[in-house]
């Protein structure tokens, strides 16, 4: 059992340090380790990943909000939607079969790990303009994140972070920090999406795997000012991309 602890707070740190470094995409990677690594079913590693992104999240943006980078109204104006879809897409995925789900999972994993590789470079000195913020935009993707959220058991960075940038005119920097406060929104929307449902949630595994995650999030944040971005990017995406690949392989064998 301690050994288990053990596995919890490494793979806490891992997410939690690729989520400080790419502003979400490390979320990706938490039910991968809490299945393959902790050794939770997927049904259980989804809903403590919900928990834990959620709360590493908001530990990661800490740094973002002491310099004002968090956009408070736009995050909750966007995690609105979320309330109804969070809970849907907890609700779906209590009906597939953990193979079925892992293999859908996989699939998921290789097109962030693609969108990643491909994302084109961002105008960093582009301003905010809230006279050009898309609501309908936000509105949307933020409904669609947080039906990800709940069947996924993810923050759903990869779709924030575009979303704020394109639909509300926010700085890549702004972006970035909201979308962390938003997948905190995301988590506790699922946590309680699951209590509803009376679905079981590891709440110990999910402190040990918060505690390494704000280490890892906060060391992230860190050194996301300081590294190449595009080359981190690219070389995460390569990872997410054959980690996703062997999952789907995996768990294709087992289904045929």
């Amino acid at each position: 059992m301690l050994l288990t602890y053990f596995y919890a707070l490494l793979s806490g740190a891992l997410s939690g340090g690729a989520l400080g470094l790419t502003g979400g995409g490390g979320s990706i990677l938490a039910v991968p380790l809490l299945v393959y690594v902790v050794g939770e079913n997927i049904h259980l590693a989804i809903g403590t990943s919900l928990v834990a992104v959620g709360i590493t999240s908001l530990i990661s943006s800490v740094g973002y909000m002491r310099q004002s980078l968090v956009k408070f109204k736009i995050a909750f104006y966007m995690a609105a939607p979320g309330l109804i879809s969070t809970y849907l897409g907890a609700l779906i995925n209590k009906q597939i079969k953990g193979p079925v789900l892992l293999l859908i999972f996989a699939v998921l994993m290789i097109y962030i790990g693609y969108l990643m590789f491909a994302k084109k470079k961002t105008q960093e000195q582009s301003q905010p303009d809230s006279s050009k913020i898309n609501y309908p935009k936000i509105l949307g993707l933020g409904f669609i994140t947080g039906l990800a959220s709940g069947f996924f058991g993810i923050g759903g960075g990869f779709l924030l972070v575009p979303a704020l940038f394109l639909g509300a005119r926010l700085k890549m920097k702004e972006a970035i920090a909201t979308s962390l406060f938003i997948i905190f929104l995301f988590g506790m929307f699922g946590l309680g999406s699951y209590l509803i449902q009376g679905r079981q949630i590891s709440l110990l595994i999910s402190a040990i795997f918060v505690a390494g995650g704000s280490v890892g999030g906060v060391v992230g944040a860190y050194y996301a000012r300081r590294i190449n971005q595009v080359a981190l990017r690219r070389i995460f995406s390569v990872f997410i991309i054959l980690i996703g690949i062997s999952i789907f392989i995996e768990n294709l064998i087992q289904i045929l």
